[in-house]
């Protein structure tokens, strides 16, 4: 007996204990709370592979804690907290709704799957359609990976995969990321949408194309504004349109006013033209089709197989809908520097209508050996090739035989020809004087001479004077050149400006 009674005991301990190991077990398993049955047209229990289940059907209601789930029809596994739901289905909790036509819901992890021909997800301010989705109840999180699309406004976001965050009011979009807009549209890899603000920040290679302007817009970061039209664009952005290229390191954009902003490394190119602007800022109006870069500025324009660099303080681009309206300004201290050809003055403007680069203030060229200036000059260009420069007011040229002695031509006005980028023929119209040195057989100056002529032709070889044509009313004198003083045939208004000289294209940031 007593031995009976002990084993009796034994057997009692056991099976509580696998009782209370069962009830651990189910409890570690619910981590949500137990998922309630509010109505139902009709409810009858059954048995489903050995599984207790009761079958709804009718106006179907369920709720845990918070959340409501609806449906026409519903298997309900009690004891594992399980739901399996038909026809109408919809959740509805503190911060989305989420509907489609059958849901698996497990009441533990609080894990929904719901699928249907049109699965919709809702939270007021925007709508994410697909056929299949996942929603995790206990944080508020949805997602799809089967393709779907956004709903927002006016725009229209499709994307393979989507993670929707309620508690932020944000989705990530990833994969094949498209988002059409009647003004534009978008193709990223990674796109994050903050449904307040209507903002869409870009994480990978993105390009917006603007509609129907054609613009173009490629970056790896930065943000857009659907509601106000603005964005930023990062490292490596850049926006393009009409023919011109903004490049920078960080570019800002307002559609609505059409004006775009750039900072750090930042370049402007004109295909049309052949012309790149660099720079430190820059700011374009496609409106008013005024564009400017300041802070280490430089143009660059292709020129006869070379490039003539400008350095400025501000650099300016005019331009309209006629590609021959173009205009390209620069402002204080402006520096030119080609292999053959250098220059300075105080401001220019280059017009596309006629090829023309138009010299403003103090203005002085250098080619070779030659110093040209005046008031005013205007260099002409025919296919990208230099032509012709003319020189109004106060013209004069100036070049320098040695370190004392300067041929020198000035007049009221001069037009000079070029042949192969060097100065070939010029024209001198009005008060014409004159200067220049002879040289012998051996190369070695021998005799100056000085004219006075109204009008004259002087041809140049080797970017020296060879030859002057006396045309008007001429008087010469020819001195040895052992009897002339150098200072004493300095012409009026000489002044050899050498040092201001670009030598190689660094001088032109040179103080």
């Amino acid at each position: 007996m007593h031995v009976h009674s002990n084993l009796n005991r034994l057997v009692v301990a056991a099976s509580l204990l696998l009782c209370f190991l069962l009830t651990v077990e189910k409890l570690q398993a619910q981590t949500g709370r137990q998922v309630e049955i509010v109505q139902a047209g009709s409810l009858e229990g059954d048995r489903i592979a050995g599984r207790e289940v009761r079958r709804l059907v009718g106006g179907v209601v369920f709720r845990q804690e918070e959340t409501y789930l609806y449906c026409d029809s519903a298997l309900f596994f009690e004891d594992d907290n399980v739901i399996d739901a038909y026809g109408s289905v919809k959740i509805t909790g503190p911060r989305a709704r989420v509907f489609g036509d059958y849901l698996h819901y497990d009441g533990n992890s609080q894990l929904a799957d719901i699928t249907g021909r049109r699965v919709r997800l809702e939270d007021g301010r925007m709508e994410l359609i697909t056929t299949s989705m996942q929603y995790d109840m206990a944080r508020d999180i949805g997602s799809y990976s089967q393709g779907g699309r956004m709903v927002d406004g006016e725009g229209v976001l499709t994307s393979r995969r989507a993670y929707y965050f309620a508690a932020e009011q944000a989705v990530y979009f990833r994969q094949d990321v498209v988002l059409e807009h009647p003004r534009f549209r978008l193709l990223a890899d990674t796109l994050r949408y903050h449904a307040p603000s209507a903002t869409c920040r870009f994480l990978g290679p993105t390009r917006i194309t603007g509609i129907p302007d054609g613009q173009l817009i490629q970056c790896t970061t930065g943000w857009y504004d659907t509601k106000a039209e603005k964005a930023w664009f990062g490292i490596g952005s850049s926006l393009k349109q009409d023919g011109r290229l903004l490049l920078g390191d960080s570019i800002l954009y307002d559609r609505n006013k059409a004006i775009g902003q750039a900072w750090h490394n930042v370049s402007i190119s004109d295909s049309a033209e052949s012309i790149r602007i660099s720079g430190d800022r820059a700011r374009t109006d496609d409106r008013s089709g005024i564009s400017w870069v300041t802070g280490n500025s430089l143009m660059a324009k292709d020129v006869d197989g070379d490039s003539l660099f400008m350095h400025a303080d501000t650099l300016w681009a005019f331009s309209d809908s006629s590609a021959q309206s173009k205009r390209y300004r620069a402002y204080r201290d402006v520096r030119l520097f080609k292999s053959d050809l250098q220059g300075r003055c105080d401001s220019l403007e280059y017009a596309a209508a006629d090829s023309s680069i138009r010299f403003f203030g103090r203005p002085v060229l250098w080619s070779d050996n030659n110093q040209l200036s005046a008031d005013t000059m205007v260099l002409e260009l025919k296919g990208d090739t230099l032509h012709s420069l003319n020189l109004v007011s106060s013209a004069f040229i100036a070049t320098k035989e040695d370190e004392r002695r300067f041929s020198q031509v000035r007049g009221k006005s001069m037009d000079a020809r070029f042949v192969s980028n060097r100065v070939n023929l010029v024209y001198v119209r009005g008060n014409g004087e004159t200067v220049y040195f002879l040289r012998n057989r051996k190369k070695q100056l021998s005799g100056v001479n000085a004219a006075v002529c109204s009008d004259m032709r002087i041809r140049f070889e080797g970017n020296k004077v060879s030859r002057v044509t006396l045309l008007t009313k001429p008087e010469a004198t020819l001195t040895p050149v052992k009897d002339a003083d150098p200072e004493q045939l300095r012409l009026p208004g000489f002044n050899w400006r050498g040092s201001e000289r670009p030598l190689e294209r660094g001088d032109l940031f040179s103080p």
